[in-house]
This record gives structure tokens, C-alpha cells and sequence, in this order.
């Protein structure tokens, strides 16, 4: 099962190539908020100023008891959500990128998947009793958030598994204020006795952790899981690039003749036509599982 944190593991990869930022081990369990942190390497190489990174905690470092393997932290750097950590946990010590900015970033992806100017979405549906007298139907609380339904069909009466679909100009779809008072309307009688399956499109849901699914949480589809590791990858090399075009301070410097200036942003140009690429065949893909009738 691929989780939040093989995306941001892949995200990772793909912008540093190796892993090779300096760690250390959670010695003891650490409560959410705590400002004392206990480590299972050496301690001596952390000094006071630096930034600690494990999960979706971003620490700053306030001193050491080097005996001890103690670390004096305020946690909530970086307006992480902050957490606790157990035993054995990786903590990076001054990572080039911490997990909680990845997360972010990749929540933010995912999101955007679902935005006007992508494209994707998720499929779902509801199921409900045919109402042959006013042929109105609610839409759920889990569906007010749709952006459109794709296809409306009813069941065969006595059968289990053939069903009818009605065209796009035999319903109409009324959003109100409310969830309440929003509801599907069918402009042709379906008989009763039967079922009618409503079947939408809808943005796909934040992850809530590291843990968080992408498929079963978040809603993607199985082959759209590579793409939010494409688009967190275009924007951490966009802000490389910024960071060493820096006019105040050269704090990221480059060798000229290895690391050309617009090197990265090319890199990123390269990324972003791979991730358009992609959502077009995510989008292809969509269309081909659930064509929109229109006939009559």
C-alpha cells in the first residue's frame, strides 16, 4: 500500500537523487509539544540554531547535554502541526528539505488535481429508491461537494445488474444554499420499484497524515499516484533556483562551470511538461471509464 510518506519519500528522491542527509534515532518517546528531545547517536555535531526534522515535527534547536544525548528544542518550527514521535524514528538534523514541507507541498498537489485548471477528479456515487411520483431526488451530504454528476441510470425492474442510462438533458442538477434543499431532478419517469444510481465527480480529500492513503483517503486512482511527487519536485527545484538568484546573499552558491544559472528552472520546465503529460492521460483515462450520455 503507498502512503503520504512513500510520496514524499519519492519527492525526495527524485529532486536529491541519494539520501544522504545526516540522522539520528529517537531515543525516547516524545509527547507532542514537548521541548525536550532525547536522541540514540551522538549529539556533539548539533548546535543551538540548527533545524531537526522526523515526521511532520520541525524542531529548533535550543542547546545539548551532550552526556545525556539530550536535544533543548522548541517544537512547532516552521508552523508544523507538530506530533509524537517513537522510538526509533529517523530525525534529519539541518535537512535540505524537512517532511512536514513535503507533506504540505504534497497536499496542496493533490488538491490542485482536482482544480478547474487540471482536471482530474474522483469518481463516486449514490444509490436510491426510484420516486415515480416526483422523480426528485436529494443529494447526500457526501456529494455536496461535487462538481458535476457523469452519469445517471436506473436498474431494470427484476434485474440485478442491467441497467439504463438517461442523457444529459433528461435531468437537471439544482445547488442551493444548503445540502438540504439541493437535489437531482429527472425530467423522464423511471418506473418504481427499482433503483437509481447517480454517479459524480468530486474534488479529491486532503491527507491527514504521513499515514494517509492516497487511494482509500485521499481518493486518487492507482495510476494517478506518481503525479503529486512530479508537481512538489517542479516546485523544489523553482525554489532552488530563487534561493541561489538571491541578489542580498549567496547563501546556496554554485560552481559555474557544473550548476549554470537557470539550470533549475529549466529542470522544473522539463518536470511540469511531464507532470501535463501525465494529467492528460489521467484525464483520458477518466473519460474512458465513464463515458457522458447525451443521446436521446
Amino acid at each position: 500500500m503507498t502512503t503520504l510518506k512513500d510520496m514524499v519519500a519519492e519527492s525526495r528522491r527524485m529532486a536529491f537523487g541519494s539520501m544522504s542527509d545526516q540522522i539520528n534515532l529517537v531515543a525516547a518517546a516524545y509527547t507532542a509539544g514537548d521541548s525536550e528531545l532525547y536522541l540514540d547517536l551522538d549529539v556533539t555535531g548539533i548546535t543551538p540554531g540548527m533545524v531537526l526534522s522526523s515526521g511532520l515535527n520541525v524542531w529548533y534547536v535550543k542547546g545539548i547535554d551532550a552526556a545525556s544525548k539530550l536535544v533543548y528544542v522548541v517544537p512547532g518550527y516552521d508552523n508544523c502541526p507538530g506530533g509524537a514521535a517513537a522510538v526509533g524514528d529517523f530525525v534529519y538534523i539541518k535537512p535540505r528539505v524537512t517532511e512536514w514541507y513535503l507533506f504540505d507541498e504534497m497536499s496542496k498537489e493533490i488538491a490542485r488535481l482536482s482544480s478547474p485548471s487540471v482536471g482530474l477528479y474522483k469518481i463516486a456515487s449514490w444509490t436510491v429508491q426510484a420516486d415515480a411520483t416526483w422523480q426528485t431526488y436529494d443529494i447526500p451530504s457526501a456529494a455536496f461537494g461535487m462538481v458535476g454528476l457523469l452519469r445517471v441510470r436506473y436498474r431494470v425492474p427484476g434485474s440485478s445488474d442491467v441497467w439504463i442510462d438517461i442523457p444529459e438533458k433528461a435531468y437537471r442538477v439544482q445547488f442551493n444554499d444548503t445540502q438540504a434543499s439541493s437535489y437531482v431532478r429527472l425530467l423522464r419517469n423511471v418506473p418504481s420499484g427499482t433503483d437509481v444510481k447517480f454517479v459524480y465527480k468530486a474534488p479529491f480529500t486532503a491527507p491527514t497524515s504521513l499515514a494517509s492513503d492516497p487511494v482509500a483517503d485521499c481518493g486518487l486512482s492507482e495510476t494517478m499516484v506518481d503525479i503529486p511527487p512530479l508537481g512538489v519536485l517542479g516546485a523544489l527545484l523553482r525554489t532552488t533556483e530563487s534561493r541561489r538568484g538571491q541578489v542580498q546573499a549567496q547563501g546556496d552558491s554554485r560552481r559555474a562551470g557544473e550548476v549554470p544559472p537557470g539550470a533549475n528552472s529549466s529542470m522544473a520546465a522539463r518536470i511540469d511538461r511531464e507532470y501535463d503529460n501525465r494529467v492528460r492521460e489521467e484525464y483520458i483515462r477518466l473519460v474512458q471509464r465513464v463515458s457522458i450520455v447525451r443521446s436521446l
